[in-house]
């Protein structure tokens, strides 16, 4: 393939990279409404470490496990924001209700 052909591919692998992340978030929104309800903290670093575990024992592409876990390090704090602010969304509605 040529460079064009190469940049498309990367075009299209970036969709869906996005489509996964939003659907990641998606699930971390619906984690931090149970953690609300429950009383949870947001972060879990025992869970933090098994991911990071995971994916570092499931890789066996071109990236190294270091890079892997860097991109995903990035991921959790994203996902830990995304529940910070589902918690302080769903804590202010409560208080507007009450």
């Amino acid at each position: 393939m040529k460079l064009e052909d190469w940049r498309k591919e990367i075009d299209k692998i970036d969709g869906e990279i996005i489509a996964l992340l939003n659907w990641r978030a998606k699930a971390a929104q619906e984690i931090g409404k149970i953690k609300a309800k429950a009383g949870l903290p947001v972060i879990d670093l025992e869970r933090e470490s098994e991911v990071l575990q995971h994916i570092v024992s499931e890789n066996e592409g071109v990236l190294h496990d270091w890079q892997l876990a860097t991109i995903y390090q990035k991921i959790l704090e994203e996902s830990r924001r995304v529940q910070i602010n589902t918690i302080s969304e769903t804590t202010r509605c409560k208080g507007e209700i009450a």
